[in-house]
């Protein structure tokens, strides 16, 4: 409940500014899946984000999670994020994202792609020991990288998250890689739809399990200047016993 206050807050806080459209090729993490591209939202640019994710595991019970967001364009190429996800079974939950967590984020661009080099940019992540049974201060850093061929886009994201206070057999620290394409649907008649699809894999939570390794393919759609609606599906075909026989999410962004 916490973080559900400092977010309201938070949003309330920030100056109301006119309205601004809000972009479907704009690729952020979780909507609707784990990758996300190297620009980051106008400057001025408010959205606020939420999806509900569900993991049918292979062993164990189907958990649910509520992804409440807000993004900022703070500065030029500068965006800043308020989350706070919400699980349905926090008490069985190991790794960095505890339910309830306030999770804090900046991603900085440094340049706009060009004939030589793709667009690049880093993201800096803090998770605040809010949430249930949560300890100690997590945080994570990730490269992404952007490059187009014609009107496909290709997607990199590699990073690391170190976990403040491990407990038990929780890795101290763990990677995570992402391969991703994005393509536009409909182009140039029409340029509501963006593909996204992506292929990743992660450290496990828990030392001495495999690797997380699966697929999720996804579709953001432009339903006004204002709204862009998602949605994804995915598995993950090697990994722990309980490792997502099926994910998948549905959410919305509105830009204000």
């Amino acid at each position: 409940m916490r973080t559900i206050r400092f977010m309201v807050l938070a949003f309330l806080g920030l100056p109301f500014l006119s309205a601004l459209a809000l972009d479907h090729d704009n690729l952020d993490p979780n909507r609707p899946i784990g990758m996300e591209d190297a620009y980051a939202v106008p400057k001025g640019e408010i959205g606020l984000e939420g999806g509900v994710r569900f993991n049918d595991r292979r062993e164990g019970r189907t958990s649910v999670t509520f992804q409440p967001q807000i993004i900022y364009g703070a500065f030029n190429n500068t965006q800043i994020e308020i989350q706070g996800d919400l699980f349905t079974d926090p008490q069985s939950l190991v790794g960095a994202n505890k339910s309830g967590d306030l999770h804090l984020g900046v991603l900085y661009n440094f340049n706009t792609e060009t004939l030589s080099l793709p667009a690049f940019a880093a993201r800096v992540e803090v998770d605040l020991p809010t949430g249930v049974n949560s300890k100690g201060v997590d945080t994570q850093l990730t490269g992404i990288l952007t490059r187009s061929f014609g009107r496909l886009r290709a997607h990199l994201n590699a990073g690391y998250s170190l976990l403040g206070s491990p407990q038990g057999q929780e890795r101290p620290g763990a990677y995570r890689a992402v391969a991703a394409v994005s393509y536009p649907l409909g182009y140039p008649t029409s340029f509501r739809d963006t593909l996204i699809a992506s292929i990743y894999t992660r450290q496990s939570d828990l030392r001495g399990q495999r690797n997380h390794t699966g697929v999720e393919i996804g579709i953001r759609h432009q339903l006004t200047s204002r709204i862009v609606l998602d949605g994804g599906l995915g598995t993950e075909f090697v990994g722990p016993s309980d490792r997502a026989a099926l994910l998948g999410t549905v959410g919305v962004s509105v830009g204000f």
